[in-house]
């Protein structure tokens, strides 16, 4: 039923507002709802929520009826129409009352449904204004679908005619018009708005050469009524008089009395191809200069005779004559002996299977003691009747280049780029013949070596000094070495060698104090005096290992011993280490499950004022509950776990832990937490220190950070960076065991410490030694020249705690005032020793 109908129904049963629902008429309109085959649905222009809809609307909308009573128009339109849809529509119910419009609509697997609507006003409120409306749809996807493919397929005919260069046309014969497509008025040189030419224009503008021949092909299909015709000939363009290729393919259409009405077809722009052509016959005289330019040259071989026909360029390949015939044996004598009686062996073999085809390789010279090049030949065999062989035609290519690069490449993935030396791939090839030797009882030691101070040249004075560094070292160890040992770059700054022939173990103690010695001479390079170490681990096959991962894994924790003997030693394998790696590895396996099975706990050690011995923070001391050990102390742990990178995740939960605890403590009772020098060269400490403040609720004046002198000088820009960012959020930083290292007063120039912690080492020497005194004396007037708080570890005795308070120290920590204790048990030491009530002022 047409939308107009389903109107003029609407109009005939509309009430007169205000109107009650039930009358006449809307009972007239729900028959119509029930039996109508269009969609009708009734909306609320208040809530802009369907009031009722019909069985075919819910159907159209791929929704049962009682979901979209729950829903409105806003629901169902395309997201990118109901803007639009939803002003039209509603501007439209307060002016004429009428909306038609074609609009997308979403179903609820997100198809699109195109419906062709048309919505009037049905109610009015009491006080006139629109109240609801009635909306009639019909589905009109199955068009606008049909639409859409065939505008598409009128796009692609003519992006395919304008891709390939194809232009269509008409002609009337009796007139002689001829009615160009767009394509074909471009490809002709016609100006676009002149799609109509006669005839006799398009036969002026063909080659005169081609005009005669043309008329008669024309004139012989009508005579002959063929339908067909097709040529092709070549056209000056008038409006530029540039010649082009073009090949007409047309068909003709006749009347009832057999005579020709007019023609159909295509024209096909063939220049491009036509120039292609051209070209491949100018490169086939280039061709033979290629062949001898790319190391190519032909050849047919005379089987019976041994007669061998080739040109120039396959005689100058192989040095040969440029005249005169030649014989296999010529040819054969360019050849190395060994390759020149292989490949007759091969050829006569190919030959007696009667193969058809035959390639090989080999190597030749082209004067006598020449260089060697290298010849790959492929040819095609002739056999007769009798299956004899009558002929070979082939071609002979130097490789020489490609040979020499696949050398190369192979070289390169066999050794080190940078020092030459075989790489991780060629020493386990050696390795591996070591062993099996080692397995018929002859010995061999394996050196692992790993620089010293190597990182630190490669931070302060660059990656390329690093790398000619490298090379030096290289050239050093490789002249302490036989011919029969190997060396090997690893990586890095680790090295490996195989000492063969092996007498006694001592041999290779010996060797390695001769590295050591050679190695830690002074280096010159760039103009910088350099000076590194080496660390050497050794293991001997068979006894540490007969296997490559055994052998490698003995000399590796060998040579971890050494680096923590001290570095610039070496040592050899022995059994014991393998269960301290062992023990360690357990260890390490078990930390990393720690943070899972809650086994971290921390205890608070009280920080007192000097004046008062009352408290003014406390500092938070990390604890691991083993399952197994019981309690371990953070220095036989934290060291590991910044090595295998847990100390970040340790870390924040320390923080978070910290001020969760610290936060339900009088205020201004603070913490302080150590935070570790790899904490500091990762980029999340800050984030990590911010929620921990933002989840516990302390203030961020109650928070206090420790960091050692270490973490201050090691990446030190990068480490006052992180501390000037904390100091913004307005925490206290302070530097936890001063004088314990690398003490340097520049450190405390850099960056405005709040508090100094002097190390225990000093308190304990107080009044014992006049070191000691005079120590903490000068760091207590440091701190109070730079508005520092100076605070002592360690004091465990009131004489301690009196001679600290007379030279000036602020704060005190250790023993005397307790010991680390329990989450717990910190209320009860607060209330034993109280608190200050304020903190000590920030330093600027």
């Amino acid at each position: 039923m047409p939308l107009s109908l389903f109107r003029g129904l609407l109009r005939m049963f509309r009430p007169a507002p205000p109107v009650e629902r039930g009358d006449g008429n809307d009972a007239a309109l729900r028959i119509l709802f029930d039996n109508a085959a269009a969609g009708i649905a009734e909306v609320d222009l208040a809530t802009l929520r369907f009031v009722r809809v019909n069985r075919r609307f819910a159907e159209m909308m791929r929704r049962s009826a009682a979901e979209l009573m729950s829903l409105g128009p806003p629901d169902l339109v395309h997201p990118e129409d109901r803007q639009w849809v939803d002003r039209e529509w509603l501007v439209a119910m307060q002016s004429t009352g009428h909306w038609d419009s074609t609009v997308r609509h979403i179903g609820p697997n997100g198809e699109i449904i195109w419906v062709r609507l048309g919505v009037s006003l049905w109610r009015r409120d009491a006080v006139g204004r629109p109240a609801s409306c009635i909306a009639v749809l019909q589905d009109v996807s199955d068009a606008v679908e049909k639409a859409d493919r065939l505008r598409e397929s009128e796009e692609l005919l003519l992006l395919g005619q304008q891709i390939a260069r194809i232009g269509s046309f008409t002609r009337d014969i009796a007139t002689g018009e001829i009615v160009c497509g767009e394509q074909l008025l471009d490809m002709l040189g016609y100006p676009p708005g002149e799609r109509k030419i006669s005839t006799q224009s398009w036969l002026n503008s063909l080659h005169p050469e081609d005009r005669p021949r043309i008329v008669a092909a024309i004139e012989q299909a009508v005579a002959a009524r063929a339908p067909d015709i097709a040529f092709g000939y070549r056209f000056l363009r008038p409006s530029d008089g540039v010649q082009r290729h073009l090949e007409m393919r047309a068909r003709y259409e006749f009347n009832a009395q057999g005579e020709p009405v007019r023609s159909v077809g295509v024209v096909m722009d063939t220049t491009e191809q036509k120039i292609v052509e051209d070209n491949l016959r100018q490169s086939e005289t280039l061709r033979r200069l290629g062949m001898m330019a790319g190391g190519i040259g032909a050849f047919r071989r005379d089987i019976p005779g041994g007669a061998i026909h080739c040109a120039g360029e396959t005689r100058a390949l192989h040095g040969l004559p440029m005249e005169g015939p030649i014989s296999t044996e010529d040819w054969l004598a360019t050849l190395l002996p060994e390759d020149a009686a292989r490949m007759m062996d091969e050829i006569e073999r190919t030959l007696r299977r009667r193969e058809p085809e035959f390639s090989s390789h080999y190597r030749y010279r082209r004067t006598p003691g020449g260089q060697i090049r290298h010849m790959e030949v492929r040819s095609a065999h002739a056999f007769d009747g009798q299956g004899r062989p009558v002929s070979a035609t082939g071609v002979v290519i130097d490789v020489s280049e490609r040979i020499e690069a696949e050398q190369q490449l192979a070289h390169a993935a066999r050794h080190d780029a940078l020092t030459n030396l075989p790489n991780r791939v060629l020493f386990r090839d050696r390795m591996d013949h070591a062993l099996a030797r080692a397995r018929r009882g002859e010995k061999f030691a394996l050196l692992c070596l790993d620089l010293d101070r190597f990182k630190e040249v490669n931070d302060t004075l660059g990656h390329p000094v690093g790398d000619s560094l490298l090379v030096d070292v290289a050239q050093r160890l490789r002249a302490q070495l036989r011919d029969t040992d190997t060396l090997a770059r690893l990586g890095g700054d680790e090295f490996a060698i195989i000492q063969t022939g092996l007498i006694t173990p001592n041999d290779s103690v010996v060797l390695a104090r001769r590295l050591i010695e050679r190695v830690s001479e002074p280096y010159a390079i760039d103009g910088h005096q350099l000076v590194v170490g080496v660390s050497v681990g050794i293991a001997i096959a068979p006894e540490d290992g007969a296997q490559y991962e055994d052998l490698f894994k003995a000399a590796d924790m060998a040579l971890y011993r050494a680096k923590a003997d001290g570095r610039g030693g070496w040592r050899w394998f022995e059994p014991e280490m393998n269960a301290r790696m062992q023990m360690r590895r357990a260890v390490e396996v078990d930390l990393r499950q720690a943070l899972e099975r809650d086994e971290f706990e921390l205890h608070y050690q009280p920080i007192v004022d000097t004046a008062t011995r009352r408290i003014r923070s406390f500092e938070a001391l990390i604890r691991w509950r083993h399952h197994e050990r019981g309690l371990i102390s953070p220095d036989a742990f934290i060291p590991l776990a910044e090595e295998i990178g847990l100390i970040a995740p340790i870390g924040a939960w320390v923080l978070r832990e910290a001020c969760a605890r610290a936060a339900q403590w009088p205020e201004p009772i603070g913490v302080s937490v150590n935070i570790s020098p790899v904490q500091f060269a990762g980029r999340k400490l800050l984030e990590t220190v911010e929620m921990a403040l933002v989840m516990s609720g302390l203030a961020p004046e109650r928070l206090e950070i420790e960091i050692t002198e270490t973490a201050v000088l090691q990446n030190s820009d990068t480490t006052l960076g992180v501390l000037r960012d904390l100091k913004k959020l307005g925490l206290r930083i302070s530097m936890d065991d001063f004088g314990a290292g690398y003490s340097s007063l520049s450190s405390l120039q850099s960056f405005p410490f709040d508090k100094v912690k002097i190390d225990r080492a000093f308190t304990r020497g107080l009044e014992q030694s006049r070191k000691s005194d005079a120590i903490i004396t000068a760091v207590t007037n440091l701190c109070s020249g730079l508005d520092m708080c100076a605070t002592a570890e360690g004091v465990e005795t009131e004489s301690q705690f009196e001679a600290l308070r007379r030279r000036g120290c602020q704060e005190a920590q250790g023993y005397l005032f307790g010991r680390p204790c329990m989450a717990e048990e910190v209320p009860a030491l607060i209330a034993q020793l109280g608190y200050c009530a304020t903190l000590p002022q920030a330093a600027e």
